[in-house]
């Protein structure tokens, strides 16, 4: 009796699509009908591709002068005969093949366990972020508090988390054909938890030490924040090729930041407003010490002579004086 061998035709993410049970001594597969695997592919020859077990007893494909040749997985170039290990697939066309014998082992089944709903993470996650954005309206309430005001931030973080998630499910269905909404919602309202907890963070560490260093540089925090939550959808579209992956996640993020510093440093301006401070907070906050009346009107007194020096002094040479404009 012939020894059974099984091929598979498998999708572009390596999916089963369909699994034939072959008896005899070699495989005839292409898209003529005599075949014992037919494949319904244009790319494919009417009879492409011989399948059987060499001298050793291992199986080979064997191409039959195809026009378009046979390749290993991802190879690029076409070869005559390869020899099957029954893991990695060859491709004939823009089909995908993978031949096992009847003795290929299986790996064993995997342990049943009570399906935990993924829902009740997210909906945690977005009740903390509602929560959080609430409480920073209100801080920084200085009128009448009005309910539109909380409304109208909920709704367009919701719409932005939304539509950030739908956009990576959807490239998720494309490369890995499953669309993972919930892994990708987990991953965007756990970014954006971050950042309000980052920024809160920054305006509390602004008012502590009295300095606008944290604010100033809040954007290094924030793109490398975006960049994590980025590699994490990347990762979890498919956990192949991650160095590239993070590489290239790696290389945007340090642009991102060098545009950032360059713009702000032309931005600067040479004064010292303190305008990082978002909202009002306990003085129990404050870190730095605090400055007495006397020394304020003290270094005040010092500015005087400086002051009073540049406005007696003479206007600079080429000036425009005030009664130019009256001559006419």
């Amino acid at each position: 009796m012939d020894e059974i061998i099984w091929v598979e035709v498998l999708s572009r993410h390596r999916d089963v699509q369909a699994r034939y049970r072959c008896a005899g001594p070699e495989v005839r597969v292409g898209r003529a009908y005599d075949n014992d695997v037919v494949v319904d592919d244009p790319y494919v020859a009417a009879r492409h591709l011989r399948i059987r077990r060499d001298a050793a007893g291992a199986l080979v494909a064997e191409d039959l002068g195809s026009a378009n040749g046979t390749f290993s997985d991802r190879g690029k170039a076409r070869q005559d005969r390869i020899l099957l290990d029954g893991d990695r697939p060859i491709r004939i066309g823009q089909t995908h093949l993978r031949v096992r014998a009847a003795s290929h082992a299986v790996p064993r089944e995997r342990p049943q366990t009570s399906h935990f709903p993924a829902w009740p993470i997210p909906a945690a996650l977005a009740l903390a972020i509602i929560g959080m954005s609430a409480v920073a309206q209100w801080l920084g309430e200085t009128g009448e508090a009005k309910l539109y005001a909380y409304l109208t931030p909920e709704l367009a973080l919701a719409f932005l988390v939304v539509v950030w998630t739908a956009g990576w499910a959807v490239m998720s269905r494309i490369f890995s054909g499953h669309a993972h909404f919930e892994r990708h919602l987990l991953i965007a309202l756990a970014g954006v938890l971050i950042y309000l907890l980052y920024g809160e963070a920054l305006a509390v560490g602004a008012y502590a030490l009295s300095s606008p260093r944290p604010q100033a540089y809040r954007y290094v925090g924030t793109a490398s924040l975006l960049a994590g939550v980025c590699f994490l959808h990347l990762r979890a579209i498919g956990p192949t090729r991650l160095w590239l992956k993070g590489g290239v996640v790696g290389a945007l993020l340090a642009i991102a930041i060098a545009t950032q510093a360059l713009s702000q440093s032309e931005r600067r301006s040479g004064n010292s407003q303190q305008d990082y401070v978002q909202h009002l907070m306990p003085p129990s906050l404050r870190l730095a010490p605090m400055r007495s009346a006397d020394a304020f009107f003290a270094q005040t007194m010092e500015l005087k002579p400086a002051l009073d020096r540049d406005r007696s002094a003479d206007p600079p040479s080429g000036g425009i004086g005030i009664g130019a404009f009256f001559d006419d």
